[in-house]
């Protein structure tokens, strides 16, 4: 089972949701609705098996009751996914989103992402990656992007990753960036997307070969910067209709990336 959680409780969640012992745990009780102690010690003979339960209990992620344990997280199976798809309001979701114009697709995908600021937490039985929305901002320069799960090629991805450490030389940004202070590297993509954007030169450097990796920024014929994103200077307003779900919006988005036949999507936000 693969987990999916995000909010205030995110360490705490992958703490655990990267244990055995709850992974054991979660399994075993999507199997059987409802075990009591004694069943599950019989099938998990991890040492921890009670300090796991206490902490899921203590996370809401399971109850107690009647000395029987159960899931209170949503699991997501190949059978729910279809069923949502199919409903009306999702449907019509979609089908707006697939005809806004660039602006409104950016304003739905800054909702997505402030959902997914809140707690929530849920299981997927399937390898199936669903798409999330990463932002990185300052008071000038807001990048906003959507992928799918575990995807660095963005670099609201790419800095969301480094803050967990999941990075090595093998991967090309980390390659070129390393541990770069996020602030600083800001500054640094604000000055080069105001140059680009005013039609100014701008000196190679890493983070000019940054925004060349990750297609927002583009090198034409006559070795010109050109800005290859959509940019703002503010949100429109929210057309789409869906309910607050975080996994609703992640799927919606996931089949809006399946439409457009793309892996991610990014715009940005310019303040001048």
């Amino acid at each position: 089972m693969k987990f999916y959680y995000g909010g205030n409780h995110k360490e705490a969640y992958q703490n655990l949701a990267h244990k055995p012992t709850f992974q054991q745990l979660c399994h075993y009780l999507f199997q059987h609705e409802a075990a009591i102690l004694r069943d599950l010690k019989k099938e998990i003979t991890n040492h921890d098996l009670e300090k796991t339960i206490d902490t899921a209990i203590k996370l809401q992620l399971i109850v107690r009751k009647d000395r029987r344990y159960r899931l209170l997280f949503p699991v997501v199976t190949p059978a729910l996914v279809a069923n949502i798809q199919e409903e009306k309001t999702f449907q019509l979701a979609l089908q707006t989103l697939k005809k806004e114009s660039d602006q409104n697709v950016l304003t739905a995908l800054n909702y997505f992402n402030n959902l997914l600021e809140q707690d929530y937490f849920y299981g997927v039985t399937d390898a199936i990656s669903f798409a999330t929305a990463t932002k990185l901002e300052n008071e000038k320069l807001h990048l906003i992007s959507c992928q799918l799960k575990d995807q660095t090629t963005t670099l609201p991805g790419y800095f969301n990753a480094l803050k967990k450490s999941e990075l090595t030389e093998e991967n090309s940004l980390y390659a070129l960036l390393g541990d770069v202070e996020l602030n600083y590297a800001l500054d640094q993509f604000s000055y080069i997307i105001q140059r680009t954007y005013q039609k100014k030169k701008v000196r190679p450097s890493i983070f000019r070969q940054a925004l060349v990796m990750t297609d927002i920024l583009a090198i034409d014929d006559s070795d010109n910067l050109q800005l290859a994103v959509p940019i703002f200077d503010h949100y429109g307003e929210q057309v789409i209709s869906l309910a607050d779900d975080v996994f609703k919006w992640q799927l919606l988005f996931t089949r809006f990336l399946d439409f457009k036949e793309m892996d991610f999507l990014q715009f940005i936000i310019f303040k001048g």
